[in-house]
């Protein structure tokens, strides 16, 4: 927001000075800059609007005081930011106007300077930056605002109709991948999840969709679950099995503003289940998995970890080291030298060496052996 102070720290007046007191008047808001140059017809003043900053030599009213007086309250009543006079009709204002200047709270200031179609640009210029400066600031916001609860709400209703509390995702895949047999499945599970629905009378909406390869299933609660994982979860499993061959990932059973993250748990279970040759995999079961996956879908969780191991990686193709595969060890091992040096088939004061030195390359040579473990977990083994 551009005010009056900004407007004059401009510096494009060669003088500019408060015509009457006016408390506060430097912090008042600019929303444009124009001129008065002549005597709007009828005493009509109403084409200037609150928050403009006005010039004018008030040259019009050069030989008629009064009408210069007129024109400056006149002005004042249609709370500009700042009404600012070359001293040619007027070098001071009534005591009436002062009055009214300092009631309303806005400034009327004398000026001597450059042309006023000069002065006037310089004004539009910086509220046209300003204005496209916020409208930056919105697009960088929502670039990098995480998800409105309300509006997952909305976007998960126009998908699922599911209301209630809660949710719980179920993403599925077919073991025989074909369009044929995902239409077949999203059929059954759409009866198997409504006569679950009909058996367990917390659920208030159960819905089936299709989403790339695999499908996604939800179940919507009336309230939240008595624990961290919910009761029927079990339940609910047992009855999707018996859907036939498939694997799927079930994720908790969360607020429903949160079904993105269901949505995201869900598939990474499903990719779990798919490595692991597992019919079912609950994210609740994923222990560090779960951290991997998550590692995985934060971008700048991923990217520090990248940064990092970039840094090793770099430092070992310029000078021939090893010290990438040591940190990796070392990280896998849980931070204790020996299991890592035996890993690497070295000596322990090698490994310890080779930790100096990836303290040294990471600009961080006051780590403690915890605090680099830490580290260089995070950057390795989370990441993979």
């Amino acid at each position: 927001m551009v005010t009056v102070r900004d407007v004059i720290d401009l510096g494009i007046f060669e003088d500019i000075w408060l015509a009457a007191p006016c408390e506060g008047y430097l912090d008042r808001p600019v929303i444009s800059a124009g001129i008065l140059d002549a005597e709007p017809f009828f005493g009509d003043y109403d084409s200037f609007l609150p928050g403009e900053f006005i010039f004018t030599s008030l040259g019009f009213a050069q030989r008629d005081p009064e009408l210069a007086d007129e024109a400056v309250k006149a002005m004042i009543g249609r709370d500009l930011a700042a009404l600012v006079i070359r001293p040619v009709a007027l070098e001071s204002i009534s005591d009436e106007a002062a009055a009214l200047s300092a009631e309303r709270g806005v400034p009327v200031l004398f000026y001597r300077g450059h042309y006023v179609e000069r002065l006037m640009a310089a004004v539009l210029a910086l509220v046209a930056e300003d204005q496209a400066q916020a409208e930056r600031d919105q697009r960088i916001d929502a670039l990098i605002a995480p998800r409105d609860e309300a509006q997952v709400r909305a976007d998960l209703f126009e998908i699922t109709r599911a209301t209630g509390s809660t949710v719980q995702c179920l993403a599925a895949r077919p073991l025989t991948p074909d369009g044929c047999s995902l239409a077949a499945l999203q059929a059954e599970l759409g009866t198997l999840l409504y006569d679950f629905q009909c058996e367990q009378p917390s659920i208030v909406g159960t819905c089936v969709v299709r989403h790339h390869d695999h499908l996604l299933a939800f179940a919507s609660f009336d309230r939240p679950p008595a624990g961290a994982v919910a009761a029927s979860e079990q339940a609910l499993i047992q009855r999707v099995r018996t859907a036939g061959r498939l694997r799927c990932g079930l994720s908790q059973e969360v607020p429903l503003g949160q079904g993105d993250l269901a949505i995201r748990q869900a598939c990474a279970a499903l990719d779990a289940a798919q490595d692991q040759g597992a019919p079912t995999v609950r994210w609740a079961d994923m222990g560090l998995g779960a951290f991997r996956a998550a590692a995985r879908g934060d971008r700048l969780f991923a990217g520090a970890a990248a940064l990092y191991r970039s840094l090793i990686s770099e430092y070992d193709e310029s000078h021939g080291t090893e010290l990438a595969a040591t940190a990796r060890a070392y990280a896998q091992a849980g931070g204790e030298v020996r299991p890592a040096a035996e890993a690497l088939f070295q000596h322990p004061n090698t490994v310890r060496y080779r930790l100096r030195r990836i303290r040294d390359i990471l600009r961080m040579p006051h780590l403690t052996d915890r605090e680099l473990a830490q580290l260089l977990a995070l950057s390795y083994v989370l990441a993979d």
